[in-house]
């Protein structure tokens, strides 16, 4: 890209284009969606249900990564929108286990005291950190970590991440959404790998590297976009679930159908009807 803003100076044009290759995708994407607002305002969690609650926030972050990743995929920004639905993936997953069990409530409650009380422990201990702070700064940790280990006990018993994601998605019945896709984007986006290095490497014919490339890719933007649709629907069978929405459904099937009648997303040519 020769513009010095590089990512943040795609043009209305670039952006136009992409949509345009892409506008079958796009339009289940967005019809998805569509059907995904209309549900967040019938999602009203009775303010006494802790599994509501969670539930309703669970949905709304889902809600909003996968809109985030519209946004990125239609700039050309495709490691990027697959990081966000990844992030998506383990929120439905989590959405799909509470939906089932509220105990899922409690563990969501031990991954925060055990992320807090890490980190406060983490900044005592951290010789680099330790010697950015002011003595001042450095007894208000240590007075933060005293707090939480007096009100959460077991802050002090847990070494290991509560949240067990392959475990929940056994829990919600979507094993699939985390072998299809949260490993999916795990590894060619979300972590630094080869894959994720690929999508910056030009090759020619032979598989040479020829030199580098930074600027708007649609390579997997088909799949991407399909791998989010497969996300909402999950999130919605579950949101169904927990708010008693049956007419969901029914709905929730027509926009299947439609993007079931796309194909193979590895399949699709760009600019096809």
């Amino acid at each position: 890209m020769s513009d010095d803003r590089g990512f943040l100076a795609i043009s209305p044009e670039s952006i136009a284009n992409i949509r345009r290759d892409y506008e079958s995708w796009f339009a289940a994407a967005e019809r998805f969606n569509e059907l995904a607002m209309q549900v967040l305002r019938k999602v009203k969690p009775n303010g006494n249900s802790e599994q509501q609650v969670v539930g309703a926030a669970l949905y709304g972050r889902a809600l909003t990564s996968l809109q985030a990743a519209l946004v990125l995929s239609e700039r050309g920004m495709i490691a990027d929108a697959r990081t966000v639905v990844r992030a998506a993936a383990e929120t439905v997953i989590v959405l799909s286990a509470l939906a089932k069990d509220s105990g899922v409530c409690s563990l969501l409650l031990d991954r925060h005291v055990w992320h807090h009380a890490k980190m406060q422990r983490v900044w005592l201990n951290d010789r680099q950190i330790k010697a950015q702070l002011t003595p001042a700064e450095s007894a208000n940790v240590s007075d933060t970590l005293a707090a939480i280990e007096a009100q959460f006990p077991q802050s002090k018993t847990l070494k290991v991440d509560p949240v067990a994601i392959a475990t929940l998605a056994a829990t919600g019945g979507v094993t699939v959404l985390y072998n299809s896709v949260f490993r999916a984007t795990s590894g060619d986006a979300a972590h630094t790998t080869l894959d994720t290095l690929n999508r910056h490497v030009r090759v020619d014919s032979h598989g040479d590297i020829i030199g580098m490339k930074f600027g708007p890719c649609a390579d997997d933007l088909a799949v991407t976009l399909s791998d989010a649709i497969s996300v909402i629907g999950f999130g919605l069978h579950a949101v169904a679930d927990l708010f008693q929405i049956p007419e969901l459904v029914d709905q929730l099937a027509e926009c299947v159908a439609e993007w079931k009648a796309l194909g193979a997303p590895a399949e699709y040519i760009p600019g096809e009807a």
